[in-house]
């Protein structure tokens, strides 16, 4: 027996034929086998009876397959050849190099095998990555379709192998980027805030470089003031400080929302719900009391479920012998109270002054601690009696209404006196005072001149305040309305002079007035009223000016001074703290109102601003409001707003509007326009950096009188 091989190297699937020779017997039949295998098989390759081998189409191991012949004639005679299994082909993967996070992709791998060979064709895919393991890389199909992780890996790439079972050295594999898919969030994704509070949110953003989003609320940037503010940290634009209306929107609720600027349309809400805010009052917020007197103060708690507050002295739970004591209200020996229900009590002052004076009182809410009140009390060694006013000249005849005030006890009764030189004898020499402290000059004046009306407190006698009272037998001058103008302002300003003994100007001739030795152009509506007018060349610089009341016998008033101040080279502040509650030691120089010596109420004349609203430009709408105006800053840039404010008096253009705030200014007033009924728009230019909180606006008129509409306006 003999067998030989077309070729000892066989591709898969290929054929070879292979011949056998029997000598020695006529009978040349013979059996084939594979690997002992008759006819062999998938695995080994097959062979049919005429010798023609077919290599398997999966690569065995090792890859060589034995081919015997068996004679039929002698079963105990064979041959054999070994033949050489391999394999000669390509593998190629196509598809997306590039699948989103949580997609899918649908890859082909194409086998291509060399003439003649027929492998098996099936694919076993595969998927890995240096950044990810099992199914964080994903998954892949027998049939290829390839389903991105939700989350992109790290580093975001993927390897996909393609391994033939013909062969599994001759994979092929294709290097997959996973792109991130953008996701933003927030936290806290809901939360509670009391009207006009403010909390904070924090925004990320993954799957993109660029992790910067946009803030808005109920879809308005930056929102607006119904329905609250929301302002980007200008450090972490990512962290913004919403601030909420202080009136409930419609709903109960808002959207806040933060937006990735890389993909608008990925959005993360949060929702944001409102409670009424606590807030706690006292009355009065100071008071002076004698040693060992009361004085009662009122709590008032606002929007608490819990309504018990805890009353303190200088930190103390209901007080001290020392810094004095809360009572139960109108106990007659002190029942000590430091907490209950918001309502009254009683504070005992000490026996003796404490050494730490004004002492503090405090109420503070039970359910928010964070909400107190405080009230400032001096603690009087014993009661204080003053008279107002001071001192004044009269002419004879002429009535003056004092007023009695008896400091550091509810006791305000007093009994009125008359003292001085020439005040002995009969027929009241110096006058008279009723017990309500209305004073009477005598037909002629004293001599000497000059006496005291004195009140003496009921309570403690040894206590009293005085007044000196002047008579003269001319003209006297009491008040100048107004006393004093600021230097540089316009002229045409009312100066009255109220007094006693001036004569009418009708039938005539009339008193005059003096001012700075000059007689001026005046009107005497009565014994008691005299005005002139006052030019702005008499009110150029700061002076002091002598003013008088001259009557038609050339007799003349006692003098009083009119004041020009120096005009104020900018606003000052005086910094209070927390820390440092109180200032001292600050003078304050105002000039009246230019307007005091008007005949009209001073409610109609006074520069006051009653209310201040928003203006919408596109209907002509001017909202008033008792409420701050919010002024909301814009994402980047600058954002113009407009606003109408009110003022009985009027406010006109030419006036100047300045706001408070940093140096150099940030939200700055660029246009003023008049809108009538003593309405005036004003245009503000507000920055995205302008910095948060409330704002006061001044107004001064050309008389240089200046209101202040303390905390107008807010920037959120």
């Amino acid at each position: 027996m003999s067998v030989s091989a077309t070729s000892s190297t066989v591709l898969l699937g290929a054929t070879d034929a292979i011949t056998a020779t029997v000598t020695g017997s006529t009978n040349t039949t013979v059996t084939w086998s594979v690997g002992n295998v008759v006819g062999g098989n998938s695995t080994v390759g097959t062979i049919s009876p005429a010798g023609d081998y077919t290599a398997p189409g999966v690569l065995p191991q090792p890859a060589t397959e034995t081919v015997t012949a068996t004679s039929a004639a002698d079963t105990t005679k064979n041959a054999s050849v070994t033949l050489t299994i391999a394999s000669n082909f390509t593998v190629a993967i196509s598809g997306p190099a590039t699948v989103a996070a949580g997609s899918s992709a649908t890859y082909q791998a194409t086998l291509t095998p060399a003439a003649g060979s027929n492998p098996n064709t099936t694919i076993n895919w595969s998927v890995a990555g240096p950044g990810c393991t099992g199914a964080t890389c994903g998954v892949i199909s027998a049939g290829g379709g390839y389903q991105a992780p939700l989350s992109a890996p790290s580093p975001n790439s993927v390897v996909i192998t393609a391994t033939p079972l013909a062969d599994p050295s001759k994979v092929a594999t294709l290097i997959v980027t996973i792109q991130p898919i953008v996701q933003v969030t927030i936290s806290p994704t809901s939360v509670s805030v009391p009207l006009g509070g403010t909390t904070s949110f924090q925004a990320s953003v993954t799957g993109s470089t660029n992790t910067a989003v946009t803030w808005d609320v109920n879809g308005i940037a930056g929102g607006n003031g119904s329905v609250g503010t929301i302002a980007a940290s200008l450090t972490n634009p990512n962290q913004a400080t919403y601030t909420a209306p202080r009136q409930s929107p419609a709903g109960g609720s808002v959207n806040v929302q933060a937006s990735s600027n890389a993909e608008p349309s990925q959005v993360a809400t949060a929702s944001v719900t409102f409670t009424a805010s606590i807030s706690i009052s006292i009355s009065p917020q100071s008071s002076e009391r004698v040693v060992a007197h009361t004085q009662t103060f009122t709590a008032q708690l606002q929007n608490a479920t819990n309504t018990n507050v805890t009353w303190s002295v200088q930190g103390i739970a209901g007080g001290n012998t020392t810094v004095g004591q809360i009572c139960v209200t109108a106990s007659n020996r002190c029942q000590d109270f430091s907490s209950g229900a918001a309502g009254s009590v009683d504070y005992l002052a000490p026996a003796a002054v404490p050494t730490t004076n004004p002492v503090t009182l405090t109420v503070t809410s039970q359910q928010d601690s964070s909400q107190a009140a405080s009230a400032a009390i001096t603690i009087l060694p014993h009661v204080l009696v003053s008279v107002t006013p001071s001192a004044v000249t009269l002419a004879p005849g002429a009535v003056q209404k004092f007023q009695a005030s008896v400091t550091g006890t509810d006791d305000q009764q007093v009994n009125w006196g008359i003292s001085g030189a020439a005040c002995a004898g009969t027929g009241n020499p110096c006058g008279t005072v009723d017990p309500t402290g209305q004073y009477t000059a005598p037909i002629q004046a004293p001599s000497p001149n000059t006496l005291t009306v004195t009140a003496t407190s009921v309570e403690d006698a040894s206590q009293s305040g005085s007044a000196a009272v002047t008579v003269i037998n001319s003209a006297a001058i009491l008040s100048l309305s107004p006393s004093s103008a600021t230097a540089g302002a316009a002229g045409g300003i009312t100066l009255r002079v109220t007094g006693s003994g001036f004569v009418p100007s009708s039938p005539g001739p009339g008193s005059v007035i003096l001012f700075g030795g000059t007689a001026r152009s005046t009107l005497c509506d009565t014994a008691s009223d005299c005005t002139t007018a006052l030019e702005a060349s008499g009110l150029a610089a700061a002076a002091t000016i002598p003013v008088q009341i001259q009557n038609p016998d050339q007799s003349t008033s006692n003098t009083v001074q009119f004041v020009v101040i120096a005009a104020a080279s900018g606003t000052g502040t005086i910094p209070i703290t927390p820390s440092s509650p109180s200032a001292t030691g600050i003078d304050i120089v105002v000039a009246d109102l230019s307007t005091a010596g008007s005949s009209a109420p001073a409610s109609d004349v006074n520069l006051n601003v009653i209310a201040v609203g928003p203006f919408a430009t596109a209907t002509n709408t001017c909202t008033l409001e008792g409420g701050p105006v919010v002024l909301p800053r814009p994402a980047t840039g600058t954002a113009t707003e407009n606003l109408c404010a009110f003022s009985v008096s009027g406010l006109d253009p030419s006036f100047a509007y300045t706001l408070t705030g940093p140096s150099p200014a940030d939200v700055t007033i660029v246009a003023e326009q008049p809108l009538g009924f003593g309405i005036v728009q004003l245009t503000l230019q507000v920055p995205s950096t302008a910095v948060p909180g409330a704002r006061t606006l001044f107004i001064q008129n050309p008389a240089l009188d200046v209101t202040a509409a303390t905390g107008a306006l807010e920037v959120q």
